[in-house]
């Protein structure tokens, strides 16, 4: 049933001219330069949290200056990410990395709502202390291995082929 969907979905008529013309190379082009973007704003606050980085930056003006743009990238590389998914749906569907990447995404979406009321909107507050604590380092050493996670499972979407069938992954991973 989600596989007739997928091949639906993809034969679509604009999923259907991003798969044949130049324009999946633009669209990838441009979601790999808002994901870099997204990836500096998101790594400059997870240091910060963490500690590592930025310490002459207070982490409310990190968090809250880097709030809007974060998430107008994620926006942007949202965007072209639906529309190359949607040009090989099919053989995403069969991808086994394009379901880690969206089990990975479920897990960030987890994540700030668990950290976002004690530490992401109370990012003045964790100025005045002495030192970080422990929930707000926790909130950016998660938020850095989900985020490179994404990345490391985006990269493999593109190096595992289904070969001459899209079946080739249910035979290469034993399903």
């Amino acid at each position: 049933m989600v596989v007739s969907f997928a091949i639906w979905l993809q034969n679509l008529p604009l999923f259907d001219y991003i798969r044949v013309s130049s324009a999946y190379a633009v669209l990838l082009t441009l979601h790999l330069m808002f994901i870099s973007a997204c990836a500096a704003m998101i790594l400059a606050t997870d240091l910060r949290l963490l500690g590592w980085g930025l310490r002459s930056h207070s982490i409310s003006d990190i968090v809250n200056q880097l709030r809007i743009p974060k998430r107008i990238g994620f926006i942007l590389v949202a965007t072209c990410g639906i529309l190359l998914l949607g040009s090989k749906a099919e053989e995403y569907y069969y991808n086994p990395f394009v379901r880690l990447k969206f089990t990975l995404f479920a897990l960030v979406v987890v994540h700030a709502m668990v950290f976002r009321s004690s530490v992401y909107s109370k990012a003045a507050e964790l100025d005045k202390l002495e030192t970080i604590p422990g929930r707000a380092k926790l909130a950016g050493g998660i938020s850095l291995f989900l985020w490179v996670s994404i990345a490391c499972m985006g990269r493999a979407i593109g190096y595992i082929s289904p070969g001459s069938s899209p079946h080739h992954y249910a035979s290469l991973f034993g399903q």
